[in-house]
């Protein structure tokens, strides 16, 4: 009885697991626009995932003389098209920009998991370093919510010359406190406050959700490159205080943009912030080899 007990407890763990950690991944094949929306040019990308998966991304060539080039990794939703709208103006500011989807996302192959996706951001960055014309240095990464989950957990784990600076938005400190954070505001939402409702969802988010490749575990193992965080303090997805614990984790060279009265990823589509922010973005990314 005893060793049948374990084997279902151990098959429930595992069904968490599964099921919970796809939550994460909300992929579709639907087209929302392309570069040709904008009057950008651009270069269709094939390249291999480490296990040989097949993906897909889009490099976009700076107008005029490029001072460098910055990969981008969006977020759980949709694919590449969808969050083009993001970085479609980086291009006009001297960055040649390459944006690409995860497994499951979009037009590249296979399914959607943590250790395929990790391998998918590092093959991503890989093939830009292998990319001809592309100097050491002069490689800036932007990277979104669950992008900067990924960007931070293949940068910290590999060592990858030419990398100038790197700045994350809306990212979760881990998959477990995301998990956790979204399961209490869900219930909130639904049935309203409950006693001691943190406690009675911990062991589901403990249990259910894998906390592997979460940027908090290896925040403070990126190279010594300018780190920026921007986050919303009104995020109703990903609460400020992740990105509170990512700042307090990260070392130096770092900075952290806190901006009032905005929701998920706003920053750099709001009228009332777009111009503004993007802007600094540009001058963070020029700036970058200088002290501050």
């Amino acid at each position: 009885m005893r060793n049948a007990l374990s084997t279902l407890s151990a098959t429930i763990v595992l069904l968490f697991f599964g099921c919970l950690d796809q939550k994460f991944y909300q992929a579709n094949h639907v087209i929302y626009g392309a570069p040709a929306n904008y009057n950008l040019e651009y270069e269709e990308v094939l390249f291999s995932s480490k296990d040989g998966t097949r993906l897909y991304g889009w490099f976009i060539p700076a107008m005029g003389d490029a001072i460098g080039t910055v990969i981008y990794f969006h977020g759980n939703y949709g694919n590449l098209t969808y969050y083009f709208n993001q970085v479609c103006w980086l291009p006009s500011h001297g960055f040649n920009l390459f944006t690409f989807d995860y497994r499951g996302y979009g037009r590249s192959g296979g399914t959607p998991d943590r250790v395929g996706i990790y391998e998918d951001c590092v093959a991503a960055i890989e093939y830009i370093i292998s990319r001809r014309g592309i100097g050491n240095g002069k490689i800036f990464v932007f990277a979104q919510s669950l992008g900067g989950a990924n960007a931070v957990a293949a940068i910290a784990n590999n060592e990858f010359p030419g990398i100038g600076a790197i700045a994350l938005e809306g990212t979760f400190y881990s998959y477990r406190t995301e998990a956790q954070d979204a399961m209490i505001s869900s219930a909130r939402k639904n049935i309203g406050e409950m006693p001691c409702l943190s406690m009675q969802i911990w062991p589901v988010s403990f249990f259910g959700v894998s906390d592997c490749y979460s940027p908090g575990k290896v925040i403070d193992q990126l190279p010594p490159v300018p780190l920026l965080l921007i986050h919303c303090t009104s995020d109703s997805i990903v609460p400020y205080h992740h990105g509170e614990r990512l700042y307090k984790q990260a070392k130096q060279p770092k900075q952290m943009w806190t901006i009032k009265e905005c929701n998920h990823l706003d920053v750099f589509t709001h009228k009332q912030y777009d111009h503004e922010y993007r802007q600094k973005l540009v001058d963070f990314f020029k700036n970058s080899g200088r002290e501050y």
